[in-house]
């Protein structure tokens, strides 16, 4: 819970750095009008889609001057080239879904609920501290800390006896030979779903073997979280090997941290330097995992690491000894040889000051990371989406030069601020593929569209720079503003042209 909390804080402050035009492009549309314009048009069989090769541009807007270039291949998320229009809802998956998952990752047939175990050793250490008495310069000292009073010392000495009667009937309960108990089995089963944090823990850790390990290094688990909304679905971690090794993916899924790169599509059947397996490989393993339940393709690629964005540098990155580095993969779900864009922001509600859970639907995927030598090392499972309707199998698309000119029209509104004044935008991906969008007034059903997703980054003059390094920003928010997978710089209706506000949803 406190994870998702701080990512939301923090997307929340990304949010609050983006350049706002006065006036909102961004409509909550009637997802009815749309349907039928599909509809009356699904008697025209539309043709694969003749688009170039690459997005090429070279303009200044004319608001703000800033120039505007891109020089990018056009990545169409189609086996085909066409795309469908689906009506979906949020998918819950069962437990014999989630046995078969987690047993392909922790290779065992028998999986266990992590507990975590004491020893008669590690009881009696505790035991022998507490019925010391505390000295009268430790009682002293106590007291100071705390500014407490007699009364207090009292019911703090109550409370300690308390404790140590609890100790030694832990103690007693144990087998005498101290030999490890195992961990309960586990049927697949999620944890039920509480508001009284204080007694109730709404997950679970699932591992594949009954015992810890004797070294006391933590091992192979996955995570089965549930909250209001259940937005993870599975995640897991391999083992760390020390107490500084980070093995999550959520460390791993920053695109511009040092030494990480997008790896273009044409790349995908050569290992990266540093690898012996190739990013198709992996692609296949992480999908190998959901074989039979959710069928994923690749949205892209990077080559990443877990280092800590904190101060770090080349060289300290360089020379950290639980670095991890790995092909960094982002999936969505295939809908009939076509598959979605990876955002990893999430449709809000507008704040309500009467609630106190703010209420989002993430975008479905797969974020995985897999080393250079074809081991897994993590994955998180986002809201899964099953399809409640076929709106049509191919629908019809805006012509690509419409596109264009949206495009250019909507950067120059979105880079209205002052801020933006003679800066210079450089496009880095252009795709073609499937996004989720809102039906009206509703957060747990929408339409899979196909869109135009645009991705780049916005460079700030030295002068603007400078002023905003005297005003606080950190040196890379001082530079510029990234408009990546979080904060994508467009995303264009490739149907009917409208722009569409990945956090709104619609």
């Amino acid at each position: 819970m406190k994870r998702i909390m701080v990512l939301l804080f923090c997307l929340a402050l990304l949010i609050a750095c983006v350049p706002t035009p006065d006036v909102d492009a961004v409509k909550q549309k009637d997802t009815n009008v749309l349907i039928e314009t599909v509809r009356r048009e699904q008697d025209e069989t539309p043709a694969p889609h003749d688009l170039p090769e690459r997005f090429v541009c070279d303009f200044t807007t004319d608001t703000r001057n800033v120039h505007v270039t891109a020089d990018v291949p056009i990545e169409v998320l189609s086996e085909t080239g066409t795309f469908p229009m689906l009506r979906v809802e949020r998918r819950a998956i069962g437990d014999a879904d989630r046995l078969t998952i987690a047993g392909r990752v922790l290779h065992s047939d028998t999986l266990y609920i992590y507990t975590y175990r004491v020893t008669r050793e590690m009881l009696a250490e505790q035991i022998r501290a507490l019925m010391q008495e505390p000295t009268p310069e430790e009682k002293a000292q106590w007291m100071a800390d705390l500014d407490a009073t007699e009364e207090e010392y009292q019911e703090m000495l109550e409370n300690r006896k308390q404790m140590l009667a609890e100790l030694q009937k832990q103690y007693n309960e144990l087998p005498e030979d101290d030999a490890p108990q195992p961990f309960d089995v586990w049927d697949g089963s999620a944890p039920a779903y509480s508001d009284d944090f204080e007694h109730h823990s709404n997950y679970i850790r699932i591992v594949g073997v009954p015992f810890a390990n004797a070294d006391g290094t933590s091992l192979d688990s996955i995570e089965i979280y549930v909250d209001e909304q259940t937005v993870r679905q599975i995640e897991y971690e391999i083992g760390n090997r020390d107490s500084e090794d980070v093995t999550s993916a959520w460390f791993f899924n920053d695109a511009h941290k040092f030494g990480s790169s997008r790896i273009s599509p044409s790349d995908y059947d050569r290992p990266h330097d540093g690898a012996t397996v190739a990013p198709i490989d992996a692609i296949r393993l992480v999908k190998s995992y959901f074989a039979g339940i959710c069928d994923y393709s690749v949205a892209d690629v990077y080559w990443a690491n877990n280092a800590a964005t904190d101060g770090e540098t080349e060289d300290s990155i360089g020379i950290r000894s639980n670095t991890r580095w790995g092909y960094l993969i982002h999936l969505t779900q295939n809908f009939s040889g076509a598959n979605a864009v990876y955002c990893s922001s999430s449709a809000m509600d507008p704040p309500d000051p009467s609630v106190q859970v703010m209420r989002t639907w993430p975008y479905e995927s797969v974020t995985a990371v897999v080393d250079g030598d074809g081991t897994l090392i993590s994955f998180v499972w986002l809201m899964p989406l099953t399809v409640t309707d076929v709106i049509s199998e191919s629908v019809k698309l805006l012509p690509f030069e419409d596109v264009e000119a949206i495009f250019r029209q909507q950067t120059g509104r979105m880079l209205s601020d002052a801020d933006c004044r003679d800066a210079s935008l450089d496009v880095e991906a252009v795709q073609l593929g499937l996004f989720r969008i809102r039906e009206k007034n509703n957060m747990n059903a929408g339409l899979m569209v196909p869109v135009w997703y645009f991705t780049g980054k916005l460079t700030y003059t030295d002068a603007m720079k400078n002023a905003r390094l005297a005003d606080g920003f950190s040196e890379a928010q001082a530079e510029g503003n990234w408009y990546d997978m979080l904060n994508p710089l467009l995303i264009v209706n490739a149907v009917d042209g409208t722009v569409i506000d990945p956090w709104k949803g619609y």
